[in-house]
């Protein structure tokens, strides 16, 4: 592996614009093609073993468009990025809200209006994160433990269930193990019922087929008709649930 910053060229001199230098990451492997991704804001270009410095640079270059397209979105999505702060958006049940600092002895999260209030002694960022996290987690716990066995139940499968788990990954929303844990990541408790509804369907479903056959999918749609939309849904605004 090889790491190098690069400055991307306008090849064919049509454009003297100037253009921002990029983190670029060089992954060399026993692979036949020249590849590009998109990973925290750098670039990632997976390539074989004996690609030159040449072969590289006009690869990088001539999809320059495509990587400032890219970078630009996630810039966009970086700023969508939830910050518990006192002011900041939150984006909860598919509505923006205005995050607000109550002062008070009890420690609470309540949703008024278009505000989404965090009451606590002295707040900080730092103890509006853990309120708002706890709040999430025992909201989890109430919503999606129960939901999730009596869906397995109602399949018959309540018996494969060993635990359930709650907890916040780095981009994982669910997981089935072979050994019968499900995982859920509380962080889903931000979005609207129905994708909540359509994640406990799909790991509970794994219960049943432990793959993404066609089966399964015939499965998760038959109590989640429109489980198409769900995803799509979640793949668009998932980078407002974390932080």
């Amino acid at each position: 592996m090889s790491k190098t910053r690069i400055l991307p060229l306008n090849f064919g001199g049509r454009s003297k614009a100037p253009v921002r230098a990029f983190d670029c990451e060089i992954l060399r492997s026993k692979r036949k093609t020249l590849a590009l991704y998109i990973q925290h804001k750098k670039v990632v270009v997976r390539c074989p073993l004996r690609a030159s410095k040449a072969e590289l640079e006009e690869f990088i270059g001539s999809n320059q468009g495509w990587i400032e397209g890219r970078l630009y979105e996630e810039s966009l999505r970086d700023k969508e990025a939830l910050r518990i702060e006192r002011g900041a958006k939150i984006f909860y049940r598919a509505r923006e809200l205005t995050i607000v600092f109550k002062e008070g002895r009890k420690q609470r999260v309540m949703v008024m209006g278009d505000e989404f209030i965090i009451q606590g002694h002295k707040l900080t960022a730092a103890k509006a994160q853990i309120q708002v996290e706890d709040f999430l987690i025992d909201k989890a716990s109430e919503y999606i433990l129960p939901r999730a066995r009596g869906l397995a139940r109602h399949l018959g499968v309540e018996h494969k269930i060993t635990e359930i788990k709650l907890r916040k990954t780095k981009s994982k929303w669910g997981h089935c193990t072979s050994t019968g844990i499900l995982q859920y990541n509380w962080l889903i408790m931000l979005a609207p019922f129905s994708i909540i509804d359509y994640m406990i369907t799909h790991e509970v479903c794994h219960l049943l087929h432990m793959d993404h056959s066609q089966r399964f999918w015939n499965q998760v749609e038959a109590i989640c008709p429109d489980c198409d939309h769900y995803i799509g849904w979640l793949k668009e605004h998932e980078h407002r649930f974390w932080f």
